[in-house]
């Protein structure tokens, strides 16, 4: 029995000496593997970061040389702020289209204005890019933007930190690196969480979408309230009634003829500005 027993001990002794020794190469092979891993994730995501870099650099020369050999027009048109602002009453800026659209907002959050909703149309699934430039840069942490999907209401992306994989989304369209689906867009642009809640602050801002590289350069100006509208942005006569209407099939039916080409539009005057916010 007493045999028996050291025998025993003596295995198990052995046992365990022979665990710690595999687990011993365990960790260590554990190891090596996560730092092998590690260098490969860091070394691909430079990569890609790099790509990245390279890929807006060459479209930054290729739309430069549009510019140059006037190949881009530029439209603008005007908007006014209404004291309900919602889908419903979503001011449109435009359709983008892959390489051949960009649409840029010029507009304010006034004092006592809490929100402002724009929209606009997708025509072709792809990679796009939002831009944004506050006028004061003490105002840049005031403002929030959101993009909502209209047709399911789902928000796709949102400049708020504490939004979790929409935020994500956000700073991948920052990127130029989030794939935006063929869909209507609803912009919502209001007052950070926590920020200014009395809303004394007034923060002018600008939105800018692209998908790739564009050929027409459509601005969106918006004014304050008019007094020709109600609170819903609709005339308050039966003949602006039916300017509104007339206004609105013209349109509807040729949306670039529609708007007048300008020679210099209020985006060239900020393009370096632009620029300087995005890169």
């Amino acid at each position: 029995m007493a045999d028996n027993a050291i025998s025993s001990t003596v295995a198990s002794a052995a046992l365990i000496a022979g665990n710690a020794a595999i687990a011993k190469l365990t960790a260590a092979d554990t190891s090596r593997i996560i730092a092998e891993t590690s260098a490969k994730e860091t070394s691909n995501t430079a990569a890609e970061d790099l790509e990245a870099i390279n890929d807006q650099v060459a479209q930054m020369i290729e739309q430069t040389k549009l510019n140059n050999a006037g190949k881009v027009t530029s439209y603008e048109k005007e908007t006014y702020d209404v004291s309900i602002d919602n889908n419903m009453t979503a001011r449109d800026i435009g359709i983008l289209r892959k390489n051949d659209s960009r649409l840029n907002l010029f507009s304010s959050l006034t004092k006592g204005d809490t929100v402002d909703v724009f929209k606009f149309r997708v025509t072709t699934t792809g990679y796009t890019k939002l831009g944004t430039l506050i006028a004061d840069p003490e105002d840049k942490e005031l403002l929030r933007i959101q993009i909502f999907s209209k047709s399911s209401g789902i928000l796709i992306a949102d400049r708020d930190p504490e939004s979790g994989d929409a935020y994500e989304n956000y700073q991948k369209l920052e990127a130029g690196t989030f794939e935006l689906k063929q869909d209507e867009y609803a912009v919502r642009v209001s007052r950070m969480p926590g920020t200014d809640s009395l809303s004394q602050n007034e923060i002018q801002y600008v939105v800018q979408l692209s998908q790739g590289l564009y050929k027409n350069d459509f601005d969106t100006i918006e004014k304050g309230k008019s007094s020709s509208q109600d609170a819903y942005g609709f005339a308050t006569t039966l003949a602006n009634n039916a300017d509104s209407l007339i206004s609105g099939l013209s349109a509807a039916s040729t949306f670039i003829s529609s708007l007048p080409a300008i020679g210099t539009s209020a985006t060239s005057k900020l393009t370096g500005a632009l620029y300087d916010a995005l890169f």
